[in-house]
């Protein structure tokens, strides 16, 4: 038998380098399939606990198998979803009506003179430049903020993206079923590409990623129910319908997973929707304080949520530090934007996990895997 050669470092990091290269590429040429594999996986992840639930319930010798309990939970989970979307779309849609029909023009001149006063107020006092106008901002901020309110182009867009929804419900609906069906699929899937001796290893990584992940996720639904429970009751208490104070909430609810971002994004659209439907109103006596009521209602489900469901949500579920996960927050955003810091806590997560399997002598990689 021949000996085997030796390796350098040198080869081994080149080797490592090219194989993380080809396995990058990889992942991007064939990136609708991974997102679809992680797609499905998160669901059946928060659909778990329900399968394991239903094969606890036996009549007599009866059980339900767990490939009938798995495509129970499926279709409970699509379920849901209609449930949500055949809700939210007709709310939605009539909203986006008020604010299609909005006079701006007329709005416009009935806050002529409120904010020519401001404005003499401003140019008394030094406050403004030379040659700013409030007048003229005040203007394009408004008719450039209401510009977003194109219907048919919503629903252009909308129908093209059909085919593509089809599509990936079919497929993440087919890989759900399994992961569901066979709980030890993914991770099966993941230790096959590498070595026998790393499998331990891995099979314990995925386990935890799995256990955080999940009480993750589950936390961010119970958050969202929590934030759109508490805008719908504070809406309709200072005067809103019940079905425009849903719809802000859900819109609210929906934008709220978006770290910090969001939330501000949630309270420019409840004022925009709440001024819509609140109209014609005079702007002194009845608009001005319902808007300051509605920003009120929202300032506090964001402290609320910042001061007690936050907190229960991010530090304990993935096991880190407010500070740590602000941070993470703020570097994904730098880097990728939105989506940076949508996936910004699961990919901490995982990295986290993974540091702690494979780089447990680095000082760094043990501080901040304390809590795992």
């Amino acid at each position: 038998m021949a000996p085997r050669p030796n390796i350098t470092n040198t080869q081994r990091l080149i080797i490592l380098g090219v194989t993380i290269l080809m396995a990058g590429l990889a992942i991007w040429f064939f990136s609708n399939i991974v997102l679809f594999i992680l797609i499905s996986f998160v669901i059946s992840m928060i659909g778990e606990p329900l399968v394991n639930l239903l094969q606890k319930i036996h009549i007599k010798r009866f059980h339900l198998p767990r490939a009938l309990s798995s495509f129970v939970v499926l279709l409970l989970f699509w379920g849901l979803v209609l449930l949500f979307f055949f809700t939210f779309i007709p709310l939605l849609a009539n909203e986006l009506r008020y604010l299609a029909n909005i006079n701006i023009t007329g709005v416009l001149d009935d806050l002529s003179k409120p904010i020519g006063r401001i404005e003499k107020f401003m140019t008394d006092f030094g406050l403004s430049e030379e040659g700013f106008s409030l007048q003229a901002w005040a203007t394009n901020s408004f008719r450039s903020s209401m510009g977003f309110v194109k219907i048919s182009a919503i629903l252009s867009d909308f129908a093209g993206l059909i085919g593509n929804i089809f599509v990936t419900v079919l497929s993440v609906s087919f890989i759900t079923y399994y992961f569901m069906k066979e709980s030890r699929l993914f991770e099966d899937g993941v230790v096959m590409f590498f070595p026998e001796d790393k499998e331990p290893h891995i099979r314990h990584a995925i386990n935890s990623i799995s256990d955080l992940l999940k009480r993750y996720f589950i936390g961010v639904l119970l958050q969202s129910t929590g934030v759109m429970i508490l805008i719908t009751i504070g809406l309709s208490i200072v005067g809103l319908k019940f079905s425009d104070a849903v719809t802000i909430a859900l819109i609210a609810a929906v934008l709220n997973v978006i770290p910090y971002v969001g939330p501000f994004i949630g309270s420019l659209m409840a004022v925009a929707i709440g001024t819509a439907v609140s109209m014609p109103m005079d702007i002194a006596t009845q608009l001005v304080p319902r808007i300051i009521y509605i920003l009120f209602v929202m300032e506090g489900t964001k402290v609320i949520d910042n001061v007690i469901f936050q907190p229960q949500i991010f530090s304990r579920s993935v096991k880190a530090h407010p500070l740590e996960i602000f941070l993470v927050i703020l570097i994904a955003a730098t880097i990728g934007g939105v989506i940076g810091m949508l996936i910004a806590i699961p990919t901490y997560t995982v990295l986290r996990v993974i540091g702690k399997e494979f780089f447990t002598q680095s000082k760094l990689i043990q501080r901040i895997t304390t809590g795992i």
